[in-house]
């Protein structure tokens, strides 16, 4: 597709996380700044869980790029591992550090050097951990050992985990005890999915009234539930349609036919009126 066409410098709408197109929703700024709070607060484990789609891990990548320059970090994507050891060789190849050749025990002894010494240096490393759901009972003892690591003085690593609600249901209880911080991203308003489809032309260089009609964005926002993969998907969609079409505005046609290409209603009847912004909750903490 020429996006030079429709007034683009690059593809909006993208299908993975975005942090030069982030959308300072509501319920994504109280997430990261329960991160913040808690890294700053020197706690060792958090949850941070929502539902597919709706930003967890665009909030976790928020949070990272926001600390000090000089704090050491990691984000471990998708995680499906099988064993300890390919936990530890992620993290080390993030940190920049050798990690083959080594058995289990030394991949566990070389991490935990690696974040004493960063702690020494005077940073706790930040660990992200996505798509934690996956983590099973003997890999969530290990991350438990990692939030546990410090020193007199401090947690020689602060651990996010991010995963879907089920995550927070079956956690072992003397896990649960550690996590400190347990933050939920819920989906966006209609008023703020609006505002998100154009974000991501304006970070991509477009001009949003021209490049979609009014009814067109309100439709989308209407339709998409506020989960911003969903308006990404049905917005892209509609994109390449209006393409192909050689139109050079996404209009109504164009959004329903992608709507419909992707399951979601199209029945003007069953939209319900838009609903306030729901108001961020305060984090919970619970002691160590």
């Amino acid at each position: 597709m020429d996006f030079a066409a429709f007034g683009l410098t690059r593809r909006p709408f993208r299908p993975t996380p975005d942090t030069t197109a982030y959308f300072p929703a509501a319920t994504h700024e109280a997430a990261v700044a329960s991160l913040r709070e808690a890294f700053e607060s020197a706690e060792g484990i958090a949850l941070l869980d929502g539902a597919p789609g709706v930003g967890k891990t665009l909030a976790a990548m928020r949070f990272l790029e926001a600390l000090p320059p000089e704090v050491p970090r990691v984000i471990v994507p998708g995680i499906r591992f099988a064993r300890p050891s390919d936990l530890y060789q992620s993290i080390l190849f993030d940190l920049g550090a050798p990690f083959h050749g080594l058995s289990e025990q030394e991949l566990r002894l070389a991490v935990a050097d690696r974040l004493l010494g960063s702690l020494a240096a005077g940073h706790p490393t930040a660990i992200v951990l996505d798509e934690a759901q996956h983590l099973g009972s003997d890999l969530l003892e290990e991350v438990r050992l990692l939030g546990n690591l410090e020193t007199r003085s401090a947690k020689a690593a602060f651990v996010v985990l991010v995963a879907s609600p089920v995550l927070r249901d079956r956690l072992p209880a003397a896990f649960a005890q550690r996590v400190a911080v347990r933050s939920r991203v819920e989906p966006l308003s209609v008023e703020e999915s609006t505002r998100f489809v154009a974000r991501q032309i304006e970070a991509c260089g477009g001009d949003p009234a021209e490049l979609i009609t009014h009814e067109s964005l309100s439709l989308l926002a209407l339709r998409c539930g506020g989960v911003p993969r969903v308006l990404n998907q049905a917005a892209n969609v509609a994109l390449t349609l209006t393409a192909a079409a050689g139109e050079a505005v996404v209009d109504c046609e164009a959004v329903l036919e992608a709507l419909g290409r992707l399951g979601l209603s199209t029945d003007v009847e069953d939209v319900e009126p838009p609903k306030p912004a729901a108001k961020p909750r305060p984090p919970k903490r619970r002691s160590a």
